[in-house]
């Protein structure tokens, strides 16, 4: 495996899946974007199934819609609330914009893969990657292949030729621009390109980049720059894509982050045979085990988390944070986040087959299983997603780890979202046939 790369397989594998439609906990990784636009607050059957079958449920983000694909006689039909639309020889991916109000599948008709967006088709093409909505919801961006070139393709308008399938894209936060990597090498390194929609201007930021990751905030992107058979960081910001930022050359580097407002830089790197985590180019040695997924930057402090397994236990590692102990050994542990002011942290860790948060270092009760801790805006109390004794349900905690309150049971519960005022988590359920917005008060 090519070093800049190498402990990127390993920890997406292993610790940041999470089992999604199966058994009923699906939804997006804690340290999503927040909201552009205000999350439903108002409870709402959106559908009623007419027969009970194993399916995959996809709910929109801030509610208003929930699809799935129904399959009968060798046909495939994508559902929209509950609206079966036309029969395909086959579907793809199912998109939702983050509001509900639109929908896109690809599909197969006549031999050709189409992208059916709001329900109309689109050109035929061999094959078809995606859909992704803007934040907005306004704009759609697909990849298309024709022949053998591959092409990104967004509210119709289609880029030019790459060699091989993209890495991204990834919106900026107003929805205005996209970032890109396009014909990769066999290492994975391609052009890095920042350009508005219409590919008017697109913009080479550098000629040779992998790894290509958001901000939390969509203000900007961090990638990796390869400089010979080296490799050095990268931070773009959306709306200067002419001062991407270049951080020291290492023998290798992995999973560049970028913070919110363009700043700082976080990454781990390699260099004479010593690992390193970076914060603004700033160096601490990293200590002996396995480093799993991103480093988590703390915001307003000059520290990152990482889930670490060093000596045979996983373990919360903070590094630049003088003073701070390591976690608890437990078997497992994901979805490290931060209260917004900082002071707090949170992740799931798993011990001897039970999984319970761990909140500022507390821990909270045990479960089946726990996934995808979030703060509230206030950063006062924490939502989490638990399943226990077949019964799946969301806990709303304080910053200690403590359950303030335990929100009734479903057969499936998807992620919560927080409602504008901060008082409340909004989310889709499965609830017997019935498939329902719901909120509940934190």
């Amino acid at each position: 495996m090519n070093p800049h790369h190498r402990y990127l397989a390993a920890a997406c594998g292993l610790w940041l899946s999470v089992s999604g439609c199966r058994c009923g906990m699906t939804g997006p990784a804690v340290g999503a974007p927040p909201a552009a636009l205000a999350v439903a607050d108002r409870p709402a059957l959106l559908a009623t199934l007419a027969a009970e079958a194993e399916r995959e449920f996809f709910f929109a983000e801030r509610g208003g819609a929930v699809a799935w694909v129904d399959q009968e006689g060798g046909a495939s039909r994508v559902v929209l609330n509950g609206r079966a639309g036309k029969a395909y020889a086959a579907v793809g991916q199912i998109a939702l914009s983050p509001d509900g109000r639109r929908s896109a599948h690809a599909a197969l008709a006549d031999g050709s893969w189409r992208m059916v967006v709001d329900g109309v088709e689109g050109k035929g093409y061999a094959e078809l990657q995606g859909p992704v909505f803007s934040p907005d919801g306004t704009h759609l961006a697909y990849q298309a292949r024709a022949g053998e070139a591959w092409h990104l393709v967004v509210d119709g308008t289609v880029s030019g030729p790459s060699r091989t399938p993209y890495q991204g894209p990834e919106f900026s936060a107003d929805s205005s621009r996209i970032a890109f990597i396009a014909d990769t090498d066999d290492r994975g390194f391609g052009r890095l390109v920042v350009s508005d929609l219409a590919f008017g201007s697109p913009q080479v930021v550098e000629p040779l980049a992998a790894d290509l990751r958001s901000s939390d905030d969509r203000s900007g992107i961090a990638a990796i720059a390869a400089s010979g058979q080296k490799g050095r960081a990268l931070a773009v910001a959306f709306d200067r894509p002419d001062r991407a930022r270049r951080g020291p050359v290492y023998d290798a580097i992995w999973t560049p982050v970028l913070g919110r407002g363009g700043a700082p830089l976080a990454y781990l790197a390699e260099r004479g045979g010593q690992r390193l985590a970076v914060l603004d180019e700033q160096e601490e040695p990293l200590q002996a085990g396995e480093v799993f997924g991103h480093p988590v930057i703390r915001p307003g402090r000059k520290a990152l988390g990482l889930i670490m397994l060093s000596g045979g236990s996983v373990v919360l590692h903070q590094a630049f944070a003088q003073g701070e102990k390591d976690g608890a050994p437990v078997e497992s542990a994901e979805s490290l986040s931060w209260s917004g002011d900082g002071n707090t942290f949170a992740y799931v860790a798993q011990r001897k087959d039970r999984w319970f948060l761990v909140a500022g270092g507390r821990e909270g009760p045990t479960f089946d299983r726990a996934v995808a801790p979030r703060f509230s805006p206030d950063g006062r109390l924490l939502v989490y997603r638990a399943r226990q004794d077949g019964k799946r349900f969301v806990v709303v905690a304080d910053a200690t780890g403590k359950t303030v309150r335990q929100h009734p049971a479903y057969q499936q519960v998807f992620q919560p979202q927080f409602t504008a005022d901060g008082r409340s988590v909004a989310y889709g359920v499965k609830d017997g046939p019935q498939l329902r917005w719901v909120v509940e008060p934190l």
